[in-house]
């Protein structure tokens, strides 16, 4: 996965963090936690990450995380994201029904929204939630763009936009 969003992976230290093992990759801090985790400890990890230098903390948990966890993620996703051990042992990109996903790079965004005269990709695009499987594999964060190519035996490819929000419920 952190290859896939262009992060060398061969370099990497393990730093001291209490109660998990963390590793940093870059500017990314990675936490294996291995008990259930709270709201404090989701706050604590972004302190670490940002502590050590780091852009984005990735925890990786043991247990699925309650609806309080994922909702203090939710209020961070810009610096930190979460992932259920199951959800890494598949790479979903390869799955057949699952179209491609990419973040569209600045200028690409700045283009897009002044092509299709957009002044508020939030309002006026289709959303993608933060906490949604591909948007958190590829990395997007509130106010990316990302594109989806999707496929069909009559049109072929045909790409498809959506603006990334914190959450979409609201």
């Amino acid at each position: 996965m952190l290859q896939q969003r262009g992060i060398d992976v061969a370099v990497s230290d393990k730093v001291e963090y209490e109660g998990a093992e963390a590793t940093k990759i870059g500017r990314v801090v990675v936490f294996m936690m291995g008990s259930r985790i709270t709201e404090k400890d989701v706050a604590a990890a972004q302190q670490f990450t940002e502590e050590q230098g780091g852009t984005l903390g990735i925890l990786v948990v043991l247990q699925p995380p309650s609806a309080t966890v994922v909702a203090a993620v939710r209020e961070r996703c810009d610096k930190m994201q979460i992932f259920h051990t199951a959800e890494l042992q598949f790479d979903i990109t390869t799955h057949r029904k699952v179209p491609p996903h990419r973040i569209l790079s600045a200028e690409e965004r700045a283009a897009f929204l002044q092509k299709m005269h957009i002044r508020d990709p939030v309002t006026q695009m289709p959303l993608i939630d933060s906490q949604d499987k591909m948007a958190r594999w590829i990395g997007a964060k509130p106010g990316d763009v990302v594109e989806i190519l999707r496929k069909s035996e009559t049109a072929g490819s045909t790409p498809y936009y959506r603006c990334c929000v914190a959450d979409v419920t609201l």
